[in-house]
């Protein structure tokens, strides 16, 4: 499009893929090749966030793959989604998410289990913290919904515990306190609850991913702004240069699909930005508490839970408000939003309608818009998070400014519904993930799928090396549910 070129013009570049093909056959060497792109390399990875970080960890620590770019448009990793400010900072197992389907929940605690224990093996206060998380049910429907689901899924789970009103209340009291004692209420709770400063993680996984391979580089500061698919490889068009790689991981969030997009992949699936906003709230909670979630609904309750940045704060949220940016509070992001067709079509406006409908979510969402108010919010929000919390008041509860990220839901426009977890889609030696929650969750299991296809990729003279992986990261942490209580 017409900005496009712009762009194009202002840095020099060639705008026609035709003029491009036909300068290369002209060069005819590498040499001539290298002159042109700012750099080469067998693997992009963009983005570098804690699923870009863990792919370039797992390729550098556990393939023979080292000729590897990583690509940032920040100044720093992990400034968008998976800075703390931005996201719950919970590690998802599928335990306490009874939104999802025991299958789910399972393939989740699988690709979890390689995070817990990275974590666990870094002696670092700052990027973690172990504390309980539990899911409350405050309703009788809610109390039969957690008894049902304790019965199908705590054999998979052996630390997981059912709980009832007096339990809790030596655990956690400000949760049950001011609760009348007679009515419906119980609790999930798992010893295994992380709080998690993905920022952190995502500096701890470069950090690793260098050490284990000198050839690593990464270009902060560099916005990709398109790709075209030219001798067997692509040209990554970037504000500072063209960058050839052999084989692309793009793991930006919504502009992963942005791009899939813009090389004829993912055509049947858009994305819908759902921005979250927190409340402060003081000192409350020691653990992590979530409500019952519905079922089906990949978008959470209200919870509240301490703050890793600062564990004497209990944050509450977040609320779910779509908008139409690529990146919240970034205005400029609007007409790449415009370019993914679920508002500016007629079938990606009917698909919304029929969620809306379908999942009923139409209150949720007039609701969630009205919590990011003055005056009103707090209130409004205040009935929400006093099931969390009884005792909590109007003057206790602060908007956080300038906080809250981005879940890019990923919408099927053929199925006119939501695509429940994180997604990827596979290419002719390019890999798109959108990462939606738990996408910081999975980012080890993620990394670890993505390196054996991109290690296919490259070819028979490049290998995985699935036993030292297993022997690092897949072992289990033992868990003693006594004394963790």
């Amino acid at each position: 499009n017409f900005s496009h070129f712009l762009i194009l013009q202002v840095f020099g570049f060639k705008s026609e893929s035709r003029t491009r093909i036909e300068l290369s056959s002209m060069e005819g060497t590498l040499k001539t090749e290298k002159a042109r792109y700012i750099d080469l390399c067998d693997v992009a990875i963009i983005g570098l966030g804690a699923t870009g970080t863990a792919a370039a960890k797992v390729l550098s620590g556990y393939s023979n793959v080292r000729d590897i770019i990583g690509i940032e448009k920040y100044s720093r990793v992990a400034t968008v989604n998976s800075h703390p400010l931005n996201n719950a900072q919970t590690s998802h197992e599928g335990d306490t998410e009874t939104n999802y389907p025991v299958e789910h929940a399972l393939e989740v605690r699988s690709a979890a289990m390689y995070l817990r224990h990275f974590i666990d093996s870094r002696n670092d206060p700052t990027l973690s913290k172990k504390r309980l998380r539990m899911v409350i049910g405050v309703t009788k429907k809610e109390v039969a919904t957690l008894e049902k689901r304790f019965a199908e899924i705590s054999r998979h789970y052996p630390h997981l515990k059912l709980m009832y009103y007096d339990d809790v209340a030596k655990i956690e009291p400000n949760v049950t306190k001011g609760r009348d004692p007679k009515k419906p209420f119980c609790a999930l709770v798992s010893t295994e609850g992380y709080i998690v400063n993905y920022q952190r993680l995502a500096e701890h996984l470069l950090e690793d991913a260098r050490d284990n391979n000198p050839k690593l580089r990464c270009r902060f500061n560099t916005q990709v702004f398109d790709i075209v698919e030219e001798n067997g490889g692509y040209v990554l068009m970037a504000d500072r240069g063209e960058i050839f790689a052999k084989t692309v991981e793009i793991a930006a969030g919504p502009y992963s699909l942005y791009f899939a997009h813009r090389l004829g992949y993912g055509l049947k699936f858009s994305i819908l930005q759902v921005a979250g906003s927190f409340y402060s709230a003081g000192k409350w909670l020691n653990n992590k508490v979530y409500r019952t979630q519905v079922e089906g609904r990949p978008f959470a309750e209200i919870h509240g839970d301490p703050d890793i940045l600062n564990m004497d704060d209990t944050r509450f949220g977040p609320t779910t408000k779509p908008i139409f940016y690529m990146e919240r509070y970034h205005p400029e992001t609007f007409h790449h939003y415009m370019a993914m067709k679920l508002v500016t079509t007629l079938r990606g406006i009917a698909t919304i309608i029929w969620i809306l409908w379908k999942r009923k979510l139409i209150w949720y969402v007039f609701k969630n818009f009205l919590f990011d108010l003055p005056i009103i919010g707090p209130a409004l929000f205040l009935l929400e998070a006093r099931k969390v919390i009884p005792t909590l008041r109007y003057r206790d509860l602060k908007l956080r400014k300038g906080a809250g990220g981005v879940r890019p839901q990923i919408v099927n426009l053929e199925t006119m519904d939501l695509e429940m977890g994180d997604s990827s889609i596979v290419g002719k030696n390019i890999i798109f993930n959108t990462t939606p929650s738990p996408g910081a969750s999975v980012c080890l299991g993620n990394a670890h799928r993505d390196a054996k296809r991109i290690v296919e990729f490259l070819g028979p003279e490049y290998y995985f090396d699935e036993e030292k992986f297993q022997r690092e990261l897949g072992e289990l942490p033992k868990t003693n549910l006594t004394t963790a209580l």
